[in-house]
């Protein structure tokens, strides 16, 4: 690493941990690609094999899922809530009704 990476990990309290390459039960980007593959698989077997088309869903899809780590998604912490169609869904179901309350 270059000192001016090694100072700015040093001043910000950040901890480097390296992994093997190619390695998914240790490297979180290998598994993230993986999962990736698999999913773009799946739509290219239901849709049509043009993968590049359905790149930018798979990662919309992957962004939004909270990661067990952080408590957090990807997107929340660059965006804050979103307000999706399966959010708002999922709104729906954990508010009560407030007409069978009454």
């Amino acid at each position: 690493m270059s000192e001016l990476t090694t100072e700015f990990f040093e001043r910000f309290g950040v901890r480097v941990v390296h992994s093997s390459t190619y390695h998914p039960q240790s490297n979180r980007v290998e598994r993230f690609y993986r999962t990736l593959g698999r999913m773009l698989r799946v739509l290219c077997s239901e849709e049509g094999p043009d993968w590049e088309k359905h790149v930018p869903a798979a990662l919309f899809s992957l962004r939004i899922v909270t990661d067990e780590s952080t408590g957090f998604s990807p997107s929340e912490l660059v965006h804050g809530n979103l307000r999706t169609p399966v959010t708002l869904l999922y709104e729906n179901w954990l508010e009560p009704d407030e007409e069978r309350l009454q």
